[in-house]
C-alpha cells in the first residue's frame, strides 16, 4: 500500500518526492517492529550537491526481503498510468512550482509550465512513465541503473556505483503515561539522519512539565510548550535549519529522561522569572540570533493502516524539487552536506528532518503519524503530543489535529489566527512577537497526517487542516 502510494506520489507530488530521494520509516507489522532507513549517501564529490538515492535502494531491499505480495507491475501500474495520461496539479504542487519557477531547470519547467509559463492544466510525464517500467522490468538495483544510465550516465560519474545499503536501525521507544493513567508506547526511528529521538525528548520534557504541576493554566501551558521547544531545538547537534553539525561528532545516545528533567527544570526556572530574565537566556539560544531563517521547505509522510498493521513513512528530496534539476523527468536529490561543505566525522549518510512515529498500547489504541515541513515536523509532532501527554486530553488525535497550533520559528512565534486569544495575550506579555497565519500552504505549522485505531475494530484517519491531501 505504502510503495504503491509512494510511487504515485512521485508523479503527483514532485515538488516533495522523488525516486532519486530518500527515505525513513517505522513500522509493526505482524507484532513485529521496525525502523527502515534509506538515506541519501554522500558522494566523494563533495562539489556536486547531488547524492546517492535510498528510495531506489528501499524498493529493492522490500522486495528481496520478501515482504512484498504484489510484483512491482502490479505496485507501479497506477503510478505508470498516471505519469502517461496526466494529472490535474493540485493547489499545493502549484503553490510549489510558483515558489521555485525562477530556480527550476529547463526540463523541469517544460513539465509543468506552458509555452506562457503557467502551470499547464494537465500534466503528462512519459519520460518517468518509463523510469518506472525500467523499474518495474529490473530484477535488481543494479540492473535499474544499468538500463537507466546505458544511454545517459546521469549527474553521477561514469563508474560510480549507485549502490546505497539500506539501514535497518533500532527503534528507539519510550514508555510515558498517557490520559488513561496507563503507559503508552511512543517509537520513532533511532538514527542520527533522522530527529526520531528528539521528538521523543519532546514527549519526555511535556510529560515532566505535566508532574511540576504548572501546566493547570492554558496560557500558561502554551508558554511551557514554547520555551520547551525552543530550548529542545537548541539541544539538538545541528544548527536549526541548515543542518550543519555543531559538534565534530554529533550523537543521539541521549539519557532522554535525564534530559527532560533538566529542560523541564529549565523551563519552570524561566516561567517564574522576569521578562527580562527570560529574554537574557532566551538570547543565547538559536532563537534569539536574527540571523538564523530556518527553512520553509516541505517533505512528504504516508501514515497506513492494514487490520492490525501499521506503519508511518516519510520521504523527501530536499527542499521544493530538490537540486531544480532533473534526470528522467524526475527531480533529483539535494544533499544538504554537499552543500555546507560542513560534514561531521564519519558521515556518510545526509542528515534530514523526519520524524515518523508509532503509539501503541497494549490491547488499546495504535496510532501512526508522521508530519511535513522541515523543523515544523518536530514542532507539529512534539505539539500534538504535548496536549495529550502533556495537557493530558483524551481526544483522539484526529481531533487533536484540527485544534489551532503554533510554533516558535525564526525569532517569533507562528500562530494560527483563531489560536486562544487569552493565550496569545499572555505570550505577548512575556515578550514574544506573534506572527498571525492561515491554515494554507505558504506559512503552514507542518502538514500532518495519521491513522489511528481507537478501540478494536474502529479507525481514524486525518490530514492536516492547511493541507489539501485526504484521508481514506
Amino acid at each position: 500500500m505504502y510503495l504503491a502510494a509512494l510511487a504515485s506520489a512521485w508523479i503527483t507530488d514532485p515538488a516533495n518526492c522523488s525516486p532519486f530521494g530518500r527515505m525513513q520509516g517505522i513500522y509493526s507489522i505482524a507484532g513485529t517492529a521496525g525502523c527502515l532507513g534509506a538515506a541519501t549517501r554522500i558522494r566523494s564529490d563533495v562539489s556536486s550537491t547531488i547524492p546517492v538515492p535510498g528510495n531506489i535502494s528501499a524498493w529493492f531491499w522490500f522486495r528481496q526481503s520478501g515482504r512484498l505480495k504484489l510484483s512491482f507491475h502490479d505496485l507501479l501500474a497506477p503510478a505508470i498510468a498516471v505519469a502517461q495520461d496526466g494529472f490535474t496539479p493540485s493547489p499545493a504542487l502549484a503553490t510549489a512550482v510558483h515558489r521555485s519557477t525562477p530556480d527550476l531547470s529547463h526540463d523541469l519547467r517544460s513539465i509543468y509550465l506552458d509555452d506562457n509559463g503557467r502551470l499547464r492544466a494537465l500534466v503528462r510525464n512519459p519520460a518517468l512513465s518509463q523510469l518506472l517500467r525500467n523499474l518495474a522490468d529490473s530484477t535488481d538495483e543494479d540492473q535499474f541503473w544499468q538500463i537507466m544510465r546505458s544511454g545517459n550516465a546521469g549527474p553521477w560519474g561514469a563508474g560510480e556505483s549507485l549502490r546505497n545499503p539500506v539501514q535497518e536501525v533500532p527503534l528507539r521507544s519510550l514508555d510515558v503515561v498517557g490520559p488513561s493513567g496507563e503507559a503508552d508506547r511512543v517509537s520513532g526511528t533511532g538514527n542520527l539522519e533522522t530527529w526520531g529521538t528528539w521528538t521523543l525528548l519532546g514527549v519526555a520534557i511535556g510529560a515532566e512539565l505535566r508532574k511540576s504541576g504548572v501546566l493547570t493554566d492554558f496560557p500558561q501551558a502554551m508558554e511551557a510548550y514554547v520555551l520547551s521547544t525552543i530550548l529542545l531545538l537548541d539541544r539538538i547537534p545541528f544548527l536549526v535549519g541548515s543542518l550543519q553539525p555543531r559538534v565534530l561528532s554529533p550523537s543521539i545516545e541521549v539519557d532522554i529522561e535525564l534530559e527532560a528533567r533538566i529542560i523541564a527544570g529549565r523551563v519552570v526556572r524561566l516561567m517564574e522569572g522576569s521578562v527580562d530574565a527570560l529574554w537574557v537566556e532566551l538570547g543565547e539560544t538559536y532563537f534569539g540570533d536574527p540571523s538564523i531563517q530556518t527553512d520553509d521547505s516541505n517533505t512528504n509522510v504516508f501514515a497506513v493502516a492494514c487490520g492490525e498493521d501499521m506503519l508511518s513513512f516519510t520521504t523527501s528530496i530536499g527542499p521544493w524539487f530538490g537540486s531544480k534539476q532533473s534526470w528522467w523527468g524526475a527531480a533529483l536529490g539535494y544533499s544538504y552536506a554537499m552543500e555546507s561543505r560542513s560534514l561531521f566525522e564519519g558521515q556518510i549518510h545526509d542528515v534530514t528532518e523526519m520524524s515518523p512515529l508509532i503509539i501503541e498500547a497494549p490491547g488499546r489504541q495504535r496510532l501512526a503519524i508522521g508530519a511535513a515541513g522541515s523543523e515544523r515536523i518536530l514542532g507539529a509532532l512534539t505539539y500534538l503530543l504535548f496536549l495529550r501527554f502533556g495537557l493530558g486530553l483524551s481526544h483522539d488525535m484526529a481531533r487533536l489535529m484540527s485544534l489551532p497550533r503554533l510554533f516558535p520559528k525564526d525569532g517569533a512565534i507562528r500562530v494560527h489566527r483563531d489560536f486562544c486569544h487569552t493565550a496569545r495575550g499572555h505570550l505577548e506579555e512575556r515578550g514574544f512577537k506573534l506572527t498571525l497565519v492561515d491554515y494554507d500552504l505558504e506559512r503552514h505549522l507542518g502538514i500532518v497526517n495519521l491513522v489511528e485505531r481507537p478501540i478494536a475494530g474502529r479507525y481514524r484517519s486525518g490530514t492536516d487542516p492547511s493541507g489539501n491531501g485526504w484521508a481514506l
